[in-house]
């Protein structure tokens, strides 16, 4: 026996609406990274940024062309949830940096299992 050091799971609340209220909970911690993760472009920029470290320009080739002003939205709202590091370089002419900080990478490895889970049944389709 390992003593009292794991902690039981948390027992559900008895009352209906008390489950329901945690079950709402719950589920809002996933709903809120659908929101941010489910919107364009954003799962691309994620797997592209797992690279390396790009430049604006360079991240909007590889994905192919993104609209700038769409791509500079969806990098600021990354970097607010803390996924995207920016990084202003004060070079002459100056230029800005975006790579994934360790949040972001764990998210990349999270795509990475979506990835194969697509692939491997996109093909019997």
């Amino acid at each position: 026996m390992d003593a009292g050091l794991s902690t039981p799971p948390p027992a559900l609340p008895r009352s209906r609406a008390a489950r329901r209220a945690h079950a709402l909970r719950a589920e809002c911690a996933a709903t809120e990274a659908f929101n941010v993760i489910g919107q364009k472009w954003v799962l691309r920029i994620i797997h592209s940024l797992g690279d390396r470290t790009q430049r604006f320009c360079e991240l909007q080739d590889a994905l192919g062309g993104a609209n700038s002003a769409t791509l500079s939205q969806r990098l600021k709202l990354l970097e607010d949830e803390g996924l995207v590091e920016r990084r202003a370089v004060s070079e002459v002419p100056p230029w800005v940096e975006y790579s994934l900080t360790t949040k972001g990478a764990d998210l990349r490895g999270a795509i990475s299992g979506i990835d194969r889970w697509a692939e491997r049944w996109a093909a019997r389709q």
